[in-house]
């Protein structure tokens, strides 16, 4: 039996292990009553319902305890099966006083981010960043709110042509990375940090989770990441302000790519996000 206060220091530890990273799952996790919030990043005109093209939910769990269910939505903003824009949302909820929700504007063809916002509710406080992405003038800007008094701030980032925030390098890996293409390593910032992305296609496999069976493309991915004041990447393999982090990741051979089961390598165990239901309404060319 785990101690409770053992269990509560490992949910603290994966919390801030997976925020750091912010690929899919942006975890600040309680001990019990985890719900889940259905209202996810829903900033589209209202009725807007077919523009609706994939909604994915998974279950995360480290170990065999359930933590929580977390809900990935894609959804086409333009002109209806052509769209100009993709809004990309991932949304994570212990319960209903905490929510951390993000979003991410990106081009339906390049799939590169024109914009990237991230909503943390805990309690009563409610933290907003934002990031704009100024490709002519090779700048973005991130836009974000002193802890201490809550003045907004916006700061000006140097970015190159194939920038990407993480939610939107997540989505490009997915959908880019195939046999033909094995191999992606993609650069991008957080606001507060840099990130360089990397996977690697490693096998062909079929596999099971709830949400059916699938042939999928195991993929091996690194996430690095460093702190923005740090322009160039750190070099140094234990250098002070660089951090690693590995997982894999399973993704469904048809077009759609479907991320169906994410596997993240911790210290002391594993964190499973496995999919749980998940509708398509994207058609398969």
């Amino acid at each position: 039996m785990i101690d409770k206060e053992v269990l509560l220091s490992m949910v603290c530890f994966i919390t801030k292990h997976l925020r750091l990273c912010t690929l899919s799952i942006c975890l600040a996790l309680l001990v019990n009553a985890f719900g889940f919030h259905r209202g996810v990043a829903r900033e589209l005109p209202v009725g807007d319902v077919s523009s609706l093209r994939e909604r994915i939910e998974f279950s995360v769990k480290w170990s065999f305890v359930t933590l929580l269910k977390t809900c990935m939505e894609t959804h086409g903003l333009g002109n209806g099966k052509d769209p100009i824009f993709y809004r990309l949302t991932h949304q994570a909820a212990s319960n209903i006083f905490w929510n951390d929700r993000m979003a991410s504007i990106i081009d339906s063809e390049s799939l590169l981010p024109y914009r990237m916002e991230t909503v943390i509710k805990e309690g009563k406080e409610v933290f907003v960043e934002s990031i704009v992405f100024e490709r002519d003038l090779g700048k973005a800007l991130f836009s974000h709110q002193e802890p201490q008094t809550g003045r907004s701030i916006v700061d000006r980032l140097e970015i190159t042509d194939m920038s990407m925030d993480p939610l939107s390098a997540f989505y490009y890996l997915r959908k880019r990375l195939s046999p033909g293409n094995p191999s992606l390593e993609l650069e991008g910032i957080t606001g507060s940090r840099r990130f360089v992305l990397r996977g690697r296609l490693a096998a062909e496999e079929s596999i099971d989770v709830p949400a059916g069976n699938f042939e999928v493309y195991r993929v091996e991915c690194s996430f690095e990441y460093w702190p923005q004041g740090d322009r160039a990447r750190p070099t140094r393999i234990k250098s002070k302000g660089k951090k690693n982090c590995s997982f894999t990741l399973w993704v469904s051979q048809d077009n759609h790519r479907l991320p169906v089961q994410i596997r993240y390598h911790l210290p002391l165990g594993s964190l499973w996000v496995k999919a749980i239901s998940l509708t398509c309404y994207e058609p398969v060319s």
